[in-house]
């Protein structure tokens, strides 16, 4: 299996189209699970519905039961693809196309659909996603020289940023409420689009497939990783999967925020608006934290950037005493500048710790779980949580009780990433 030599040169060009087909995925997830997932979940079960938070919180957490088991089996069986054009690219067309296709089975649901079909299809979707983030996780270390990669974080951080920032301004321009068709369709497009531009100009290595056969034992063994040998490798997973704890136990919940707590009646657009707006700021909020942390180390960055996003969740619990836009805007604002610094450094840390470049798809896999994991704990708490809380208390309380929760994970990240030990300033 042959990786990139970190001795060769990896220009900017280079950097942009590797980064590429990540821009489409965020422009796609960004928007499906923040505001498409739980209006369609809300139209589905009646605006007025007393457990919409915890249906729509459900939905997102049984999608992300698929990508718990997906992405991390799509890297390993990646790694053992025998391919002269790369072992990554069946993957990433297959779950290109495949996503494209389960977008376009979501656009029907409205009013009076099955709830329960709806999760299917919707299920459907995150098999996709995953089989391709699965194998395109692997696909930067293959591609990218050591040397290379924390620009390639930035980069890909970069382009999460500007697909969040684009998907989030086609739902605000095209999205009628219960009528996402238009935008799913726009975001499959821009989806094939990046693809045939990633499949024509990232040049992968070949690869000669797996170095023995198939044996479905040493398979399943091979996600356990010896945690005295990787330390650090399983300090970066809980760690990030504290903030990804607190992000989209927020994230998930801001729609019906914004309508029940602050009382803005046009909040499926308004939400997206306002988080493209953030997205933008994160990009020289990133360009930042690539340049501070090339000089102070990659831990510094992340530890900062969760007290950033510590202080913005403090500001959502405090809100509902005083509800007004004017203090909300402010606060997404921030927390989408620290949730973009500390995602240009995210992948740079995992590649620094990765336990063998050889089984990258695999091993990115397990990371991938970080990230995954949150979106079935997460939603489906903190969704319950306020769906259960406001039917006897209020919808502000219930937001300050759910969001007191979010800090604490953002706390415990800041705290736990000095348990990492990188050598030199790394």
């Amino acid at each position: 299996m042959t990786v990139s030599s970190s001795k060769e040169s990896f220009p900017i060009v280079r950097q942009f189209f590797v980064a590429l087909l990540w821009f489409a995925f965020s422009a796609q997830w960004t928007t499906v699970l923040s505001v498409i997932v739980p209006d369609q979940v809300a139209s589905i079960a009646g605006p007025d519905s007393a457990s919409k938070e915890g249906l729509s919180g459900t939905v997102l957490a049984a999608g992300a039961v698929v990508a718990l088991i997906v992405a991390p089996l799509a890297g390993a069986l990646s790694d053992r693809t025998r391919n002269p054009r790369g072992r990554r690219r069946p993957f990433l067309i297959v779950g290109v196309i495949g996503s494209c296709i389960g977008l376009m089975l979501m656009a029907p649901f409205g009013p009076g659909s099955s709830l329960a079909i709806y999760a299917i299809a919707f299920l459907n979707l995150t098999f996709w996603w995953n089989w391709m983030a699965g194998a395109y996780a692997g696909m930067v270390p293959d591609v990218v020289p050591e040397g290379a990669q924390g620009v390639a974080s930035a980069w890909i951080n970069i382009m999460t940023a500007v697909g969040t920032g684009l998907g989030n301004l086609l739902v605000a321009i095209l999205y009628a409420p219960h009528h996402p068709t238009a935008v799913l369709a726009a975001v499959a497009g821009i989806s094939l689009a990046c693809l045939l531009l990633t499949l024509n100009r990232v040049k992968e290595p070949p690869s000669a497939g797996a170095d023995s056969a198939f044996e479905l034992r040493a398979f399943l063994r091979s996600f356990l990783i010896d945690p005295r040998a990787h330390q650090n490798f399983y300090w970066v997973l809980v760690t990030r999967l504290f903030v990804n704890m607190g992000v989209w136990s927020i994230s998930t919940t801001l729609l019906f925020y914004l309508e029940d707590v602050i009382g803005v009646a046009q909040a499926v657009n308004v939400l997206p608006a306002l988080v493209a707006a953030g997205a933008i700021l994160s990009i020289p909020a990133s360009l930042v934290a690539v340049w501070f942390s090339s000089r102070h180390g990659v831990i510094v960055i992340v530890k900062i950037t969760s007290w950033v996003m510590v202080v913005a969740t403090i500001c959502y619990v405090l809100i509902p005493f005083r509800p007004h836009f004017a203090l909300f805007a402010p606060a997404v604002l921030l927390f989408f500048v620290g949730w973009g610094a500390y995602q240009a450094v995210d992948w740079a840390l995992a590649l620094k710790v990765l336990p063998s470049r050889a089984f990258a798809g695999k091993d990115m896999g397990i990371w991938h779980i970080a990230f995954v994991l949150p979106l079935i704990i997460g939603p489906a708490v903190t969704g319950w949580l306020v769906s259960f809380l406001r039917l006897f208390v209020s919808a502000g309380v219930a937001y300050m009780g759910a969001f007191a929760i979010a800090t604490l994970w953002f706390v415990l990240a800041a705290t736990l990433i000095g348990r990492v030990r990188l050598s030199g300033a790394a």
